[in-house]
């Protein structure tokens, strides 16, 4: 009778075990983890978008460097070098310099970091330090629809209005293309929006506790969840913009 018990109880302590894996599994350094996620890690300040070559240059220097760049530059320079090279000096090189540079509802001064700037001297200061030939000041005073119109010139201006903040984000996602852009902000506010690696960013002077210029996304941005209505051109990838600048050619300011 034991011996029947014991093979019973050994018959049981089988099948019970059949029910595990024997392949072991071990723990993976994390060193050796591959990258599964498709995230792309955001961009927390101008200054990580600042080249490495111009970390100990003024700005000055980086403004006549970015003439001689300009000026090598004829008709026969394809479209998409031009563009490469605006969007680098606009974003990469001078927009830098102007980080956390104070907002002020009047302020208009051409040197970063010295005195303070309103959101619309931000953009049409930075624009004319790259080579583009505006007037700063009247673009600055003009409501953003027609600083929209002004910078438009041969690309089409985009409207955009839709039921929700999140909604806006996906349509203004959907009809970007990659690059630095104009963003108004309805009747009150401009800056810039950058489309990189799958985010939105808008890069501007914020007026919110006078933070003044940065960069935030766009998700983030309690400014942009306050406005409904905005209008966008492209400047980066704006043909007409970019012969424009080229050429030095005067960009006339719409006043209504």
């Amino acid at each position: 009778m034991a011996k029947i018990i014991l093979q019973f109880f050994i018959l049981l302590m089988v099948v019970c075990c059949k029910g595990q894996t024997s392949k072991e599994v071990k723990s993976i350094p994390v060193s050796d983890q591959k990258e599964t996620s498709n995230t792309v890690k955001s961009i927390k300040t101008l200054q990580e978008l600042k080249l490495k070559k111009d970390i100990n240059k003024s700005y000055q220097e980086v403004k006549r460097a970015i003439e001689v760049i300009r000026k090598k530059n004829n008709l026969k320079t394809p479209l998409d070098s031009l563009s490469k090279q605006f969007k680098e000096s606009l974003l990469n090189r001078i927009i830098p310099f102007w980080e956390a540079t104070k907002w002020s509802f009047e302020g208009h001064t051409s040197q970063p970091k010295k005195g303070e700037i309103a959101c619309g001297y931000f953009v049409s200061t930075t624009l004319k330090h790259i080579g583009i030939n505006i007037n700063r000041y009247q673009l600055a005073q003009q409501l953003p629809i027609n600083e929209a119109k002004s910078l438009v010139l041969g690309s089409a201006l985009i409207e955009v209005s839709e039921n929700s903040n999140e909604e806006n984000i996906k349509s203004i996602y959907k009809r970007l293309l990659e690059g630095i852009h104009f963003i108004g902000f309805d009747q009150s506010h401009v800056g810039y929006i950058l489309k990189e690696k799958e985010n939105l960013y808008l890069i501007h002077s914020n007026y919110t506790d006078s933070r003044g210029v940065e960069i935030e996304t766009i998700e983030t941005s309690t400014v942009f969840a306050s406005y409904s209505r905005f209008y966008l051109v492209l400047l980066s990838t704006n043909e007409s913009l970019l012969k424009r600048w080229l050429n030095k050619e005067e960009i006339t300011i719409v006043k209504k």
